[in-house]
């Protein structure tokens, strides 16, 4: 009995430690004001790179090419393609729609359908990704007879998602889109930097 008492009180104290540490991350200021940047009243990520001793057309190519690992991910669906190779002007856009996994195991699963444009605008020894127009479609949240897609802007702003102290995200838009968001922009973005040949944490 005192062994099975034991047993039950580690395996307590492992859980709750698991699930502070996890509630620590959601709390990070990493996810908190200003992680989700409004611009002109719409969601807008964008990020720019320094690439100096490439030139446009190299990272052109290099780009091209991993945007075209976006559109072939497997978690895409049938809409996703590339929409704009200007080699000229050095921009590359993609319209993407694809799962956003909120829970992903054998015997349970939670996701949406996020859709959003990636945006690549590409000079000698630079590039910006910009990543916009994303919106949602969740199941749970679908009723008959009335639009189900999700704005982000109704959803993963600062407004939509935080407590309004700021220090607390919102069990749905903010603990699920919000962070789900966050870690997918970041994902994209890293990608194509690592694409280009640099190194990034």
């Amino acid at each position: 009995m005192k062994r099975l008492f034991c047993t039950l009180f580690f395996s307590a104290v492992i859980l709750l430690g698991l699930g502070a540490q996890e509630n620590s991350a959601l709390l990070s200021p990493y996810y908190l004001e200003g992680a989700v940047p409004v611009k002109n009243g719409m969601v807008e990520f964008e990020t720019s790179f320094s690439v100096p001793e490439k030139s446009q057309s190299e990272l052109f190519e290099l780009l091209k090419n991993y945007t075209q690992t976006i559109v072939e991910n497997p978690d895409r669906l049938p809409r996703t393609r590339i929409t704009e190779l200007s080699p000229d002007e050095g921009v590359i856009a993609a319209s993407v729609e694809e799962y956003l996994w909120f829970k992903r195991k054998a015997w349970v699963w939670d996701r949406a359908q996020l859709s959003y444009q990636l945006v690549f605008q590409i000079s000698d020894g630079n590039f910006k990704a910009t990543m916009r127009r994303l919106t949602y479609f969740y199941e749970p949240m679908s009723v008959e007879n009335i639009d189900s897609k999700l704005k982000a802007e109704d959803w993963i702003t600062d407004q939509a998602a935080l407590s309004r102290d700021g220090k607390h995200l919102k069990r749905v838009s903010g603990k699920k889109f919000r962070v789900k968001t966050i870690d997918r922009k970041n994902q994209i973005f890293k990608g194509a930097a690592e694409a280009c040949g640099l190194k990034l944490r």
